[in-house]
Parts: C-alpha cells; structure tokens; sequence
C-alpha cells in the first residue's frame, strides 16, 4: 500500500503544488513531501489532506493498494477488477 503515491497523484491530479495542498490541509511542505515519500501519515493528516483534496480517505485507500497487497490466490481476480475500480476511482476523484 501506497498512500504517499495516491496522495502525489490526486494532488497532480487536481493540478496543485506541494505548497498549496500543505496550506490547504493545514500542514507543512516538508510533512507532505515526507508523505509523498513514503512516511505514512497520522489518521489526522491524512483526513486533512484528504478534505483538502475533496476526496474521502476510503478512496485513498483504496487507490493505494498495490499489487503485492493482495495474496497471491487473489492476483488473477485483482488483475481483473483493479483497473475498473481505478478508473472510477478517478472519476470519483475528478482527476
């Protein structure tokens, strides 16, 4: 799971810096750049950084899982459903 990535991407998505998302959710540019990074965030940044960006959490949750999150039994049905579930994902997210 990715949440560093999906964060990045909804950012870029929605055509922000890092300095703009960071003032919007009330936290640094420093924390962001962490986060994007691969710092998990606190349940509280993350709901901030999520309000901020006008997407529900369980959305970027969603939009974190990785392949290798998912047992190896289940990969074939992943392959299947995940880019589906992506896309709407992104529709929802207004990327």
């Amino acid at each position: 799971m990715n949440l560093g990535k999906t964060i990045r991407d909804f950012r870029k998505g929605k055509g922000l810096t890092q300095d703009e998302l960071a003032a919007a959710a009330d936290i640094s540019r420093t924390t962001l750049s962490q986060i994007e990074n691969g710092v998990r965030p606190g349940e509280d940044t993350l709901k901030r950084l999520c309000d901020a960006l006008n997407v529900p959490p369980s959305l970027v949750y969603i939009h974190s899982f990785e392949k290798e999150d998912v047992p190896e039994s289940k990969r074939a049905l992943y392959d299947q459903l995940f880019p589906v579930i992506q896309n709407m994902i992104q529709q929802v997210a207004g990327e």
